[in-house]
């Protein structure tokens, strides 16, 4: 499998814009998606419905998704999100007929692929667009860290965190329809638009604060307007399952001045509230007045929410940390960390967890009678039942909860293929050499 690892790389991208033009005194951006967990349906509705949008914002990576694609375009496979296509071919011809511009990172490792795949999806779609890239050149020195449509790819699946400045540089030189980039910090795809259109500088630290709250909130999509939020039996967090299912994905609208409102469609499900903004601010945040993103460091510490209308909630507060940009950017690296395996297997009715007992006891077993000691790299649990502990249950008190049906997990990580092989092997034996009644096996 392979693992991530973090590097620290100098921070020369960004400087400082000539005669930058304010296009617009507001600026409308939407998150379509918030780092992959939201639907192009709701995509799609956010954009039927907020017809003030100037851009919407695909978030589509994590770490481990690059780590991924880089070991599946290794394999001769596609280095970029293969989600793209499904996505721009439900959004393109109405962002087109709204003049909606979208920014996505779906390009993950291989940004000219994922551009190349979106020009033949607008091409079959009887489309013309201009579809700019933005990433990471393998070109040493700070005049090429950053390339627009012409870079020579990351070397050995590199990728440094990049701010806003190369998606700035993108809609101020190809006016795109859509720009792709590859691993950009998740709230500079949000603030690049906000710079752009309403004429900020790199050193207008008051108003990128502000922006790069906006952009913050906005990153993890329903997060923001009551997904993950909802909790029956609680006053504050319960609503219907109808409002849960017509959550709408947030907005943002921000002036040139550094206003900031965040939104839902009008009408819509969900909640967006000064908890829900209060929760979101806090998430991946180590120390509030002191986040740090390739363009800023900004301190939320007085951040404030004022509820305007059950759709509209206004945040103001942010201000730059000091020093208020961060020297160094970190670097991601895909590193070899062993062979996974896994497997699960059900057991319902009297005494189901002993019987799940006796499966972990004998997968373990038997593994260490092929490979001793390997026995150690694996992890069990009971899910919905002892699963949220790290080191799984205490086994002498399996029978202590009435349970009629129960799934246990089993977890390897190994240093060798044919460990992470034998583990899987001796799981599959327990369909008939285990206890009895066990059933929808799974293993990988």
């Amino acid at each position: 499998m392979e693992a991530v690892a973090v590097e620290e790389v100098e921070n020369c991208v960004v400087k400082l814009r000539r005669n930058p033009q304010r296009r617009k005194n507001q600026v409308y951006v939407g998150c379509g998606a918030g780092f992959g967990g939201d639907r192009p349906m709701a995509a799609l509705k956010l954009l039927e419905r907020v017809e003030e949008l100037n851009y919407i914002v695909l978030e589509c990576l994590a770490e481990r998704t690059l780590a991924d694609r880089y070991q599946v375009m290794l394999s001769g496979g596609k280095g970029f999100d293969p989600r793209v296509k499904e996505w721009l071919s439900m959004l393109l011809p109405l962002a087109l007929d709204r003049e909606v511009c979208i920014i996505t990172n779906m390009g993950a490792i291989d940004p000219p692929g994922a551009q190349k795949e979106i020009l033949d999806l607008a091409s079959s779609l009887g489309l013309e667009i201009t579809v700019a890239v933005a990433y990471e050149s393998s070109t040493s020195g700070p005049e090429n860290s950053v390339l627009s449509n012409e870079s020579m790819g990351v070397a050995e699946g590199r990728s440094t965190y990049l701010g806003a400045a190369p998606i700035v540089h993108c809609l101020e030189n190809y006016k795109p329809h859509v720009v792709i980039t590859s691993r950009v910090a998740d709230a500079a795809l949000f603030l690049a638009p906000m710079v752009y259109e309403l004429g900020w500088n790199w050193d207008d630290f008051e108003k990128l604060a502000q922006g790069t709250l906006a952009s913050h909130l906005l990153e993890c999509g329903c997060q923001l307007t009551g997904g993950y939020f909802m909790h029956p039996g609680d006053a504050h967090r319960g609503f219907s399952f109808e409002q849960l299912r017509d959550l709408s994905l947030p907005y943002a609208e921000v002036s040139y001045k550094g206003e900031v409102c965040v939104g839902k469609a009008k009408g819509s499900g969900g909640l967006l509230s000064y908890s829900t903004c209060a929760e979101q601010l806090l998430y991946e945040v180590g120390d509030p007045a002191n986040y740090i993103t390739p363009d800023l460091v900004v301190d939320f510490s007085d951040v404030q929410f004022h509820q305007i209308s059950q759709d509209k909630v206004r945040c103001k507060g942010a201000k730059p940390s000091d020093p208020c940009r961060p020297e160094k950017l970190l670097q991601l690296f895909p590193t070899a960390n062993g062979w996974k395996g896994w497997g699960e297997i059900s057991y319902g009715g009297q005494e189901c967890l002993r019987r799940a007992q006796a499966a972990e006891y004998l997968v373990r077993s038997w593994l260490n009678e092929r490979y001793p000691g390997i026995e150690e790299k694996i992890i069990a649990y009971v899910m919905g039942y002892d699963s949220l502990k790290a080191n799984g249950g205490n086994n002498d008190n399996y029978s202590s909860k009435e349970v009629i049906d129960v799934r246990l997990r089993m977890d390897g990580l190994f240093e060798r293929e044919e460990h992470a092989g034998g583990f899987i092997e001796e799981f599959i034996a327990l369909y008939t050499n285990g206890p009895a009644g066990g059933g929808g096996i799974r293993y990988l």
